[in-house]
């Protein structure tokens, strides 16, 4: 894969800036939440968070997909927006009752405050995740990385800030991050107007399929969803949230490298990938080939940054991390791996589509979702030191699993 001096002006440097601009900030985060926030309150917040990407997770995510496998090669991308948008309304229901059914889980005494801020958070994170995709999708990088600072700033500095000036405890942490995803949504909307001023007549044919507004990529996002945030449920239930408080630092000190690996690597290949001829199968043999040189290169990255995080914990403990947190050091390779794991079932959920197997993601997303979710639920229920042994394992679960599963695919057996 060559690299020309434009594609590292106009792709690789402003991924790379949004990468940087995301740690830094999270680094600061760290040094506030670790002195600002109490452990049990951290995470009950990091339940929330982790519910509050139900929206383009979830409901959404078929309609994300078609933005994201479509945009680029549009040709009248004003309509692909309207289409998405439209659909995007007829779903708020589905919203609502998800916002609904993980109130129930997780907060049924405040029910109607934890809803609304849920629903709230929601739908607002996907209206920000929208724009982004179709600014990567379209090669828009630099519009992107206003996107993705402004996030990653108000992610950090708002919830710590508002929680120490308030004295609200854990609803200041809330209301925090709506204030965070209405940002987020404000630049999205700004950024997709540029397309909305572009209005010509729409096609005779409608471009929205099925197959993404249908109930199978909700099926496989709602999979997707649940892996994401399981881990820290899984520590809430099994072993308690201020254990949770632990994790969910842990979460962002460890796998903070892990997903922006993943991110710069998905956001720079995928083009090229969608981009490619798959009509035979000695061209499909070619891109699973490619595939697999950049899953190897991303989980050898990833678990070496998430080793040497760890490694460094020790050295940050009473300067960057608050010594109440201490008890984080024992997850935090355990949440790189893990995150590790999730990021890399998503490079052969970008081959199937890049592929146009698209049928074929239910499979492989579930089978390789279905691994992970029993083996976390299975591993805790026989103790800590058990669930972060899986931990540890949990990396080699989409080598055996959705890699096996995506090859028969595109095999056609």
């Amino acid at each position: 894969m060559t690299v020309t001096s434009k594609e590292i002006i106009h792709r690789l440097l402003p991924i790379l800036s949004a990468q940087a601009i995301g740690l830094a900030s999270g680094v600061a985060g760290v040094w506030l939440v670790s002195r600002l926030v109490t452990p049990a309150d951290y995470g009950a917040y990091g339940v929330f968070i982790a519910q509050a990407t139900i929206g383009a997770s979830v409901v959404y995510a078929g309609l994300l997909q078609f933005v994201s496998r479509h945009w680029q090669a549009a040709p009248d991308r004003f309509t692909l927006l309207r289409e998405t948008l439209a659909a995007m309304g007829s779903k708020i229901p589905w919203l609502l009752i998800a916002c609904a059914a993980a109130t129930l889980l997780t907060a049924p005494r405040q029910w109607v405050l934890y809803a609304s801020l849920l629903f709230a958070c929601a739908l607002l994170v996907t209206v920000a995740q929208l724009a982004q995709t179709a600014l990567q999708a379209a090669r828009e990088h630099w519009r992107d990385l206003g996107i993705s600072a402004g996030l990653s700033v108000t992610r950090s500095f708002l919830p710590p800030l508002c929680y120490v000036t308030t004295g609200a405890g854990l609803t200041a942490l809330l209301t925090a991050f709506l204030l965070h995803a209405g940002a987020g949504a404000a630049l999205g909307a700004a950024a997709l107007r540029r397309w909305r001023r572009g209005a010509s007549l729409p096609p005779a044919i409608p471009m929205l399929s099925s197959v993404y507004s249908g109930p199978r990529f909700v099926a496989l996002a709602a999979a997707g969803w649940i892996l994401a945030g399981l881990n820290r449920w899984i520590v809430a239930w099994f072993f308690g949230v201020e254990q949770a408080g632990y994790f969910n630092l842990a979460t962002n000190l460890g796998a903070v490298l892990p997903w922006m690996v993943g991110v710069v690597l998905l956001q720079y290949v995928q083009p090229q990938w969608f981009a490619a001829d798959a009509s035979d199968p000695a061209a499909r043999e070619h891109l699973l080939r490619a595939v697999d040189r950049i899953v190897l290169l991303y989980v050898a990255v990833a678990l070496a940054a998430a080793a040497t995080v760890h490694a460094c914990v020790p050295l940050l403990t009473g300067t960057l991390i608050s010594p109440r947190y201490a008890d984080a050091s024992g997850f935090v390779f355990m949440a790189g791996a893990s995150a590790t794991a999730g990021s890399t079932g998503v490079f052969y959920h970008a081959l199937l589509m890049a592929a146009k197997r698209e049928r074929a993601c239910s499979a492989v997303d579930l089978g390789g979702a279905a691994c992970l979710i029993v083996g976390g639920v299975v591993s805790a229920m026989a103790g800590l030191a058990w669930f972060k042994s899986w931990l540890l394992f949990s990396p080699v679960v989409p080598w055996l699993v959705n890699r096996t599963l995506a090859r028969r695919a595109l095999s056609g057996r």
